[in-house]
């Protein structure tokens, strides 16, 4: 087990190669800032510990609460400087989108704003019974800033999405299953044993290098042109048949 912490507020642990990255900002876990964490560190972290997933969670009873509203208020003067800030934090989120490996995120409690930009960046997400997500910002005079108007569309279509921003209603874990915006819902507490075991049963008995082709693979078809994708996936394939192919009688005794 190793830990270490970066930029006060994020911690990193890693066991058997999952990496929980923990949300840790007062009892809100608001977020501070949008470039709340440098994305190379997430690829540091994944190839150093050899990751084959990461758990994304908040401490204490929630999630996160969003951005700090106090500091958004702090850059009306100064818009070009929270612009830099804002697309450094949509590019934080897109590392996120786009690791070669198992991203989920464990949410209990409040998810809101920017809290729920992150959630929506993983692959999965896994909610306890009393998780509630919402977008208020709309009640604010403003809308989500760092892709929640895109990522949310893409999860449950246009329309809904809409609805959802705009009236910035809460919605509770039943509801938010039954749309397909989290995966599965476990009992209070619970979340991040669920996320963990969650991840090692889609990835026991796979080596890292199938791992991160086929997730790869996969995320090439939200990113890459379709050619491009169906190109990458025969590179990719061939790699893991050159390298990872079990021989005949390997394969009869698994």
């Amino acid at each position: 087990m190793e830990k270490e912490k970066s930029q006060g507020f994020v911690s990193f642990e890693t066991v058997d190669q999952i990496g929980t990255m923990t949300i840790q900002n007062g009892k809100q876990n608001k977020i501070p800032q949008p470039d709340f964490l440098d994305g190379q560190v997430l690829l540091n972290w994944m190839e150093r510990d050899e990751l084959k997933g990461i758990i994304i969670t908040g401490a204490g009873r929630y999630f996160s609460n969003g951005a700090d509203l106090n500091m958004i208020r702090s850059h009306r003067e100064n818009s070009s400087s929270f612009c830099n800030s804002l697309q450094k934090g949509k590019s934080l989120l897109n590392t996120i989108e786009r690791l070669p490996l198992v991203t989920v995120a464990a949410i209990s409690g409040i998810c809101f704003g920017g809290g729920w930009e992150i959630a929506l960046s993983c692959q999965f997400r896994i909610a306890t019974e009393s998780a509630i997500f919402a977008f208020p910002e709309s009640g604010l005079g403003i809308m989500p800033g760092m892709d929640g108007t895109f990522r949310l569309p893409r999860k449950i279509g246009k329309s809904k999405a809409l609805e959802i921003i705009l009236s910035g209603r809460t919605i509770g874990a039943e509801e938010a299953l039954e749309l397909g915006l989290i995966d599965r819902i476990v009992p209070n507490k619970a979340h991040v044993p669920a996320a963990r075991a969650f991840i090692d049963e889609m990835t026991r008995d796979r080596s890292l290098r199938q791992i991160r082709s086929i997730v790869q693979a996969v995320n090439n078809t939200l990113f890459l042109a379709a050619e491009d994708a169906q190109r990458e996936e025969s590179i990719l394939f061939l790699d893991l048949v050159q390298n990872e192919l079990l021989p005949e009688e390997a394969r009869e005794q698994s």
